[in-house]
């Protein structure tokens, strides 16, 4: 499967982007096909989903979604994230202190981010 997809739901564009990973190289491929994509977009434009669910919150691979996380911050308007439980709950709030981040929010499932993107 290819790390994003743009789907269409209820007249929005949304970014899907699947950064599950139990490997860091397998995470820095996934990032490196994504972040060209995001590069290509208007600043505060994107209304995104991003799935961890199964992902290693390795120190490695925490520092790599901090960056990629703050990386993607100026074109961001709206980000869902899927897949936190959990440990990953304390990588998630680091993260949001790291990149300063206040437009990222949990939820439980694809469905109810796309629905909450929806409305954004």
């Amino acid at each position: 499967m290819q790390a994003y997809e743009w789907i269409l739901y209820k007249g929005k564009r949304i970014l899907y982007m699947d950064i599950i990973a139990k490997e860091a190289n397998v995470l820095r491929e996934k990032i490196a096909s994504i972040e060209p994509v995001v590069e290509k977009e208007p600043p505060k434009s994107i209304l995104c989903i991003s799935d961890v669910t199964g992902g290693v919150g390795t120190p490695e691979i925490t520092q790599m979604l901090k960056d990629f996380t703050k990386h993607n911050e100026p074109y961001m308007k709206m980000t869902a994230v899927i897949g936190v439980v959990g440990v990953k709950k304390i990588i998630f709030s680091g993260v949001l202190m790291f990149t300063g981040r206040k437009n990222l929010v949990i939820k439980d499932s694809k469905q109810e981010a796309m629905d909450w993107l929806a409305e954004q």
